[in-house]
């Protein structure tokens, strides 16, 4: 009889454990930053960056934010980067509901185990800056101003 309980009370747990959004999907992520050409510097509105892409940082689920990728002589490329419901964060979360109720379904949703980064992948292609001032002068020389 106290196998049965104890077996009962370690499959609940597990249940609970893993029923919760947060123990399924964590409260970060991992997303991966890369450009064309490769070594620009990563920083998100949020206080996050790498030094040289390509490179993968572990965000907050909770929070959307912008990355801005920028390298010496090239353009700037800024990406949204939303938060979303994700369908993972979901199933967890009516498993929270069931078994935990409204409290430990809050705790989801405020940690972010609900929800998750897209893209997780973000490429870029940043132009050369030297290429377009040169293209620009191009331009400019073949155009006639002094024509009467």
């Amino acid at each position: 009889m106290f196998y049965k309980i104890k077996k009962i009370i370690f499959i609940s747990s597990l249940f609970f454990i893993f029923s919760c959004a947060t123990s399924q999907q964590g409260t970060e992520q991992m997303v991966s930053f890369s450009s064309i050409p490769n070594g620009a510097t990563v920083k998100t509105s949020h206080g996050f960056s790498c030094s040289i892409t390509p490179c993968k940082i572990k965000l907050p689920r909770n929070k959307s934010f912008k990355a801005t990728i920028s390298k010496p002589g090239f353009t700037t490329e800024v990406v949204k980067v939303d938060s979303l419901p994700s369908g993972a964060g979901a199933v967890g979360a009516v498993g929270s509901a069931l078994i935990g109720g409204v409290l430990v379904t809050g705790y989801d949703v405020y940690k972010g185990g609900v929800f998750e980064l897209s893209p997780n992948e973000v490429s870029v292609k940043l132009q050369s800056t030297t290429a377009m001032v040169l293209e620009e002068i191009r331009t400019i020389s073949n155009m006639d101003l002094f024509k009467n």
